[in-house]
């Protein structure tokens, strides 16, 4: 149970109340889920980020609870929903122009289903300007309305005297970081949604020279829509443009295209080729298909029809002017391009798909006196959604060739949207309602179970095992009734492949669902045949209403190739024999060819055409019981609709479907499905392959598929996808079962792999004893030796430099404080030097805002905050620098080979060196290789040791070469050596003078002994001492006399 908040969305969570339970047994089960620590979670995600939420017990409402805050999850997500674009208005600002709406625009974000910026179309004359309205939950709920006319009209002033009354819509896409609006005035494209400075959204008037003297009215916008989070990837967001005008010899169509950051924008057109062949060719649409990294171009000509050309990507990332291979021309109307991410997709009078990405196309259906305007993915569901200019609503299943009409209409002021749990919702505006909008929701499954696709032939029944069948599809109906040859060539058939996954039922009784379908025959007189497995047994005319089975049937070839029997009644009157209702029903003998009747001799027999000649004998009998009588004669008889859902697929891995997994350079993943039947049937077929696998680009990394079976006879799927490039990448795998119904929700799995940086990779130094970050705050570690191993730095410290200990030059400013004075600046070098980062413009060390995280950060850019580093005692000697390559979810790796490594001194000291590294052969040519590209010597991480020869705080950043990893991969190593030798010259002195010292007492205790001075003794000292005692007096004063005694 869900109940919406304006910031909140509250989610229930209750236990399923067993049937006749009391409350007291509901009560005590909900107490013992919660003693035992069993507590749901909920988890909502779209491709690329999650969040998961645990609920919490709520007693007195017997259930768990939980609040999601809605910025969390949507708004501090979704950057169009940070912004104002022009004057917010109510929603009634639209009451008054509602008759003169003709349809409405929409664009959704590539990212989240149901944020999407909305405008209405209107009639011209009206001066309503360019009104919008952006949503958050797919304009089912109160959303916000601007008026973006005065902020665009602005900028239009500035280049154009005519002013801009009149300006309207005509088109807007919304991509990952801009918003584009296509008015008859010219293209406005609005400043970065991703910057952190939200506000009013401001635009930029786009002047295109290719479009000058077009009309902005008759131009179309197209944008392959697709969700990025990674800056990398932002250049494959392509834009392009269409201008058609007039028609014949007096046809002008222009093309053009942009790539972020859309500065540039450059002509798309057919191959030169092309256009000598036929210069008038009408642009319709223009996509840019990451996967292969080629430019799809569909344009028309009155001579061939619809032209598909794809073309390739030169180094510069611009589209070349030839084509990557042959153009594909179809002889049909078109109408736009639609790619996803297993199929492209052409529409128009007909479907067209291709899952080599424009090289080759499949047929799928063809429409009557309409044509396809539009289509929608619900990337959810694996649904595409196309609508027809009669309102018309048809959908095909993702990586299945196979469509079905929805029997509902779309009026041609509503819009069709697919939110992020792919409900298809229908929305239009509304006068009455607060939202301005009112919307109904499309059963996408209620409408096919209704959808009815049977036709008008007969069908012959021939049994291959208990539980399989073939149908074969009668060329025509009566072709042998006055005895005429068969015909020699058969009509096409009307089963088509995507009838795969239908089922065929019948009127007397019996399901048969459609596995695999044959559109050619190898008999004269079948156009087709379909396979099918048995759902419910299929039941032949009942006695009373065919009471000819109550005989014997003798069955006599005609021929010797047996292509034509006669079927007669043995012991039957003529009269009461076959007759023309029996003309198109199939006789069938298990164990033995069918035979469809096709015709009538005056005799009472009937002439029939086998389903397998070879097993038909010059005269065969059957006797009652043996064979029955099949009413398939043709519509009414038989009929075919989608069939209940049979199969499922589940991924053992976790996986979430249309996830986007990014993938390492040299990193191998596994991915394991399996298919099995839902409705708890087994599979007919011993070791079944029921998963085909898709992959758009098969160069970008390598996907091997292994096949295997379970003991019940499930089918499992293990993908290894193995990252062997080193270079931007995508491709889309889309594992199915194509013979699974349309009504099936998980028939099908798609996934994203991305060559790229995968989240929260980097490299760490670990020292041989860790450090906890609680001890580098608050604590005082000391190792075996009972020596402090953290150094605290003084306030505003700057390590030496070249020039002297009492002369810094470093920008890097440890342990700042702005409020305290900055010591060693007794030299303008110094005084000129040392910026500020985290404190920059705050006056004391309170305001820098120096977190935890900060002060533990070795990182240059973070020095403001570093208060203390890893302390050594001089002399410092092949210091061990071991790197782990971290990854989230995963465990540390020890970084080796290929990572090699380059060291730099970030203050520029140069009193150190690499003293030991394991050099390696592949490091060698390394070097050699990048001797000329990189600036610094690099080494091997594994045996990294570095040797300090001076003292204070050496400061080492450590980065992964280029070409290993898409990612800088950067750590930085902090030490602090202590306790050095005093510094040259007083060093220097202190020793000379020590040495002189020592030599004059050595040399003084020589003269002594040569000239026979006898050195004192411990008791000659003692004696020394006692003879001379001193001798104490009374103290005199003033009033103490002296008498002299008599000498």
């Amino acid at each position: 149970m869900e109940i919406n908040r304006p910031s909140i969305k509250v989610v229930d969570c209750m236990l399923r109340k067993k049937p006749g339970g009391s409350a007291r047994q509901y009560q005590n089960q909900l107490k013992l889920y919660t003693s035992s620590g069993l507590l749901p979670t909920m988890a909502i995600y779209n491709s690329t980020n999650s969040a998961t939420f645990s609920f919490k017990l709520i007693m007195n409402a017997s259930t768990w609870r939980v609040n999601v805050p809605r910025y969390n999850i949507t708004i501090n997500t979704e950057p169009i929903l940070q912004w104002t674009i022009g004057e917010e208005l109510s929603s009634r600002i639209i009451e008054p122009h509602l008759h003169r709406v003709l349809q409405l625009q929409v664009s959704q974000s590539p990212c989240a289903g149901d944020v999407a910026v909305l405008a209405p179309v209107f009639a011209p004359g009206g001066h309503t300007g360019v009104i919008l309205s952006v949503t958050k939950s797919a304009f089912t709920a109160q959303g916000r309305w601007f008026n973006a006319t005065r902020s665009l009209c602005s900028l239009i002033n500035e280049v154009c005297v005519s002013g801009c009354a009149g300006i309207s819509i005509v088109d807007l896409k919304l991509t990952n970081c801009h918003l584009f609006l296509l008015t008859n005035r010219g293209l406005f494209i609005s400043q970065d949604l991703l910057s952190p400075v939200t506000g009013t959204l401001n635009f930029t008037l786009l002047f295109l020279p290719a479009l000058a003297q077009m009309d902005y009215s008759a131009t179309t916008l197209w944008f392959s829509s697709q969700c990025v989070t990674d800056r990398i990837y932002f250049s494959d967001d392509t834009l392009s443009l269409i201008s058609n005008e007039g028609e014949g010899e007096n046809l002008h169509s222009r093309c053009v295209y942009s790539k972020y950051p859309f500065t540039r924008w450059l002509l798309c057109q057919a191959s030169a080729v092309d256009i000598a062949k036929n210069p008038k060719h009408r642009y319709l649409s223009f996509l840019h298909d990451r996967h292969q990294h080629t430019g799809l171009l569909l344009s028309h000509t009155e001579q061939q029809g619809a032209m598909v050309s794809v073309f390739g990507v030169k180094a510069e990332e611009l589209f070349q002017r030839h084509t990557k291979f042959p153009p594909v021309i179809l002889d049909f109307q078109p109408r736009g391009i639609f790619l996803l991410d297993n199929h492209v997709i052409l529409y128009g009078s007909e479907v067209w798909t291709s899952s080599d990405r424009g090289s080759t196309f499949t047929w799928v259906f063809s429409l009557d006196n309409q044509i396809v305007i539009d289509a929608l993915s619900c990337t959810v569901i694996g649904v595409v959604v196309f609508f027809t200019d009669h309102g018309n609503l048809y959908i095909m299943k993702s990586g299945l060739a196979r469509y079905a009409w929805l029997n509902e209409t779309l009026d041609v002021a509503s819009t069709l949207l697919c939110g992020h749990m792919g409900i298809l919702t229908a929305v239009q505006l509304d006068k009455d309602k607060p939202s301005g909008f009112s919307y109904r929701n499309i059963e996408i499954d209620h409408l096919i179970e209704k959808h009815e696709m049977s036709f008008d032939k007969a069908l012959a029944l021939q049994y291959t095992t208990d539980h399989t069948v073939l149908l074969h599809e009668n060329a025509v109906i009566n072709d042998h009734a006055n005895g005429n040859n068969p015909l020699t060539v058969a009509p096409a058939s009307h089963f088509s492949p995507d009838h795969v996954g239908k089922v065929i039922y019948f009127s007397d009784g019996g399901m048969v669902v459609i596995t695999e379908v044959f559109r050619t025959h190898y008999l004269k007189g079948f156009s087709g045949v379909v396979v099918g497995e048995i759902l419910e047994p299929i039941k032949g005319a009942s006695l009373n209403a065919e009471p000819v089975q109550l005989y014997d049937l003798l069955v006599k070839k005609g021929e010797p190739e047996g292509l034509i029997v006669t079927l007669q009644l043995k012991d039957l009157d003529p009269s009461q024999g076959f007759n023309m209702s029996h003309v198109g029903k199939a006789v069938v003998a298990p164990g033995f060819s069918s035979y469809l009747i096709t015709g009538l001799l005056p005799s009472g027999s009937a002439l029939a055409k086998p389903t397998m000649p070879a097993l038909v004998l010059p005269l065969t009998s059957h006797r009652s019981g043996e064979w029955l009588l099949f009413h398939s004669a043709g519509r009414g008889s038989w009929g075919m609709k989608e069939g209940p859902c049979r199969h499922a697929l589940q991924s053992l891995n976790g996986v979430r479907n249309n996830a986007l997994m990014r993938i390492n350079v040299r990193e191998k993943l596994n991915f394991t499905f399996k298919a099995f039947m839902s409705d708890y049937s087994l599979s007919m077929v011993y070791h079944k392959k029921f998963m085909r696998v898709v992959l758009t680009n098969p160069l970008a990394i390598r996907v091997t598929a292994r096949h295997s079976w379970d003991d019940t006879n499930n089918h499992m799927l293990t993908l290894t996808a193995f990252s062997h490039l080193c270079k931007k990448a995508t491709t889309t795998v889309t594992v199915y079962i194509p013979e699974a119904s349309l009504l099936c929700r998980s028939s099908s799995f798609t996934f994203t792999l991305q060559n790229s940086c995968p989240e929260g990779l980097q490299i760490v130094y670990v020292s041989q004893q860790p450090i906890s970050d609680h001890e580098w705050i608050h604590a005082d570690p000391e190792d075996h030796m009972d020596n402090k191993r953290l150094f605290n730095l003084p306030v505003n410290y700057r390590p030496p430099s070249q020039l002297g200990v009492l002369i810094p030059t470093s920008d890097n400013i440890y342990n700042a404080d702005p409020s305290h004075p900055r010591p060693r600046e007794h030299y303008p070098i110094s005084k000129n030097s040392g910026r500020y980062k985290q404190c920059a413009g705050k006056r004391s060390a309170e305001e820098c805002g120096c977190t935890d995280i900060l002060k533990v950060s070795p990182l240059a850019i973070n020095s403001d905050c570093r208060q203390r580093v890893l302390r050594l005692t001089f002399p410092v000697t092949d210091f061990n620098i071991t790197l782990f390559l971290r990854r989230t979810n995963h465990a540390d790796h020890p970084l080796c080979s290929p990572y090699f490594v380059t060291v730099t001194e970030v203050n520029n000291r140069t009193s150190w060196k690499v003293t030991g590294t394991h050099a390696t052969p592949t490091m060698d040519r390394m070097r050699q290789y990048l001797e000329d590209s990189l600036k610094n010597n690099l080494y091997n991480p594994e045996g990294l040791q570095i040797s300090l020869y001076g003292s204070e705080l050496f400061h080492f950043r450590i980065s992964v070469i280029p070409g290993v990893v898409l990612c800088d991969l950067v750590e930085e190593v902090q030490i602090y050596v202590d306790e050095p030798p005093l510094a040259f010259p007083t060093q220097h002195l202190v020793n000379n003078m020590a040495a002189i010292i020592l030599g004059g007492l050595l040399l003084f205790g020589f003269l002594l002994i040569y000239n026979g001075v006898a050195m004192p003794t411990k008791s000659s000292i003692k004696t020394l001492l006692k003879k001379h005692k001193p001798t104490i007096s009374p103290t005199r004063t003033q009033n103490s006399t002296t008498t002299q005694g008599p000498e």
